[in-house]
């Protein structure tokens, strides 16, 4: 049996006992779901996928360094070669905390340390951390699978967490970052929201708010979520429901209150990006011609690629899929509220050389990438492109060059 999707590509549906009513873009609420029945596919083409990855990730990273730089493994434990950047801000926030810490570590928000200082109990805190961020990489990629099967097919849920894990900057899903931990919790907040349970829609997306600050842009794109679903502008009446999307705005509002008891100002991570890291509001007429020229004009080198050139790749990729989720049947008017949000936020950064990364956390890529890769013609090139980057930009990480 076969379905014919609104854009003319025919999707097999999945094997029996697989297939997942669609609601479409503005269906009513799918019914509960039935992880049981669908244990056994999660398995086999998301979490394996993204164990075997992981795994060759670790590998190729110790083999980099013995090719190109072998004394920086002397006296390593093969897990500090992934401590660089962020990783040791989030491991000295784990630590001391936000009272005893450089101040700058503010930026950082506060789940993933507390994780991590959780889980030091038991091993070592950079482990502990990479341990983190191994299992909600799994948890993301079978929460990404689930949703994406609620619109597509199994190929192409497939298919999308193998673009999650093939990412050009998916290296940081094995490295002490919280990118992995905040993509599951955005992931499982919209799966809880489509099946209809709010209570966890809310719990998730308040999670995900103490984890980065696109974490707020939750709020809104669950409200629209709920408006579809609920169809309230048809019977204009609200449910109980309404309350959970609401408990979404816990997790903001824990950071501010932080920011608020250790620095008596609410809004002081705002003066530290701008003092520390030199990052503040800007539109972007005024600082992307100077990217733009930079990336026309530069000079062809590491710094070229990773601070001018990514980040406008980057800012691409994130249009284009804030496109096709406002066109495709494959997507959510709820997704595309939450991608348009998280572009223009990026957008109005004067220095948006991390928003390569920062793009880890809006699922619908990895959606759009799996429909991608089910094209002949541009699925194998596509995938082979973003391999080769992936296994540049972890060398350029691993040697503890700048990468996002």
């Amino acid at each position: 049996m076969r379905t014919i999707e609104a854009d003319g590509q025919s999707d097999d549906l999945p094997p029996d006992g697989l297939a997942l009513p669609r609601a479409g873009r503005f269906g009513a609420r799918l019914p509960a779901l039935d992880l049981h029945r669908l244990s056994g596919p999660v398995w086999v083409d998301a979490v394996v996928p993204t164990l075997l990855i992981h795994a060759v990730l670790l590998v190729f990273a110790v083999v980099a360094l013995i090719v190109f730089v072998p004394n920086n493994l002397q006296g390593s434990d093969g897990l500090n070669l992934w401590n660089h950047w962020d990783g040791p801000h989030f491991l000295e926030l784990a630590a001391r905390g936000y009272w005893s810490a450089d101040p700058a570590r503010i930026v950082l928000f506060p789940l993933y340390p507390l994780l991590i200082a959780m889980v030091s109990w038991i091993v070592s805190p950079l482990a502990g951390a990479m341990a983190l961020a191994l299992a909600f990489s799994l948890l993301a990629a079978g929460g990404l699978y689930l949703l994406a099967q609620l619109d597509t097919d199994r190929d192409t849920a497939r298919l999308s967490v193998v673009a999650m894990n093939l990412f050009p900057t998916a290296f940081v899903f094995v490295a002490p970052y919280s990118e992995s931990l905040f993509l599951a919790l955005v992931v499982w907040s919209f799966l809880f929201a489509r099946r209809g349970n709010w209570a966890g829609a809310g719990l998730a997306g308040a999670l995900a708010g103490a984890t980065r600050i696109q974490g707020a842009f939750l709020i809104p794109a669950l409200a629209v979520e709920y408006l579809v679903q609920k169809r309230v502008l048809q019977t204009r009446r609200l449910d109980r429901d309404a309350i959970w999307i609401a408990v979404a705005l816990l997790g903001p509002l824990s950071y501010v209150a932080i920011n608020w008891v250790v620095f008596g100002n609410a809004l002081y991570f705002v003066e530290a990006q701008r003092f520390y890291f030199h990052v503040q509001n800007a539109a972007p007429w005024d600082w992307m011609p100077g990217i733009v020229d930079n990336a026309l004009n530069g000079t062809m080198n590491e710094g070229w690629l990773t601070v001018y050139v990514a980040p406008l790749l980057a800012f691409a990729v994130l249009a284009v899929t804030a496109i096709w989720c406002f066109f495709s049947r494959a997507s959510r008017l709820s997704y595309a509220v939450y991608t348009l949000l998280t572009l223009v936020s990026f957008l109005t950064l004067n220095w948006p050389i991390s928003v390569p990364r920062y793009i880890l956390g809006v699922f619908p890529v990895f959606i759009l990438g799996g429909r991608l890769g089910r094209r002949p013609w541009l699925g194998p090139p596509l995938f082979a492109a973003s391999v080769l980057l992936l296994g540049l930009f972890t060398i350029l990480f691993v040697e503890g060059h700048w990468a996002f």
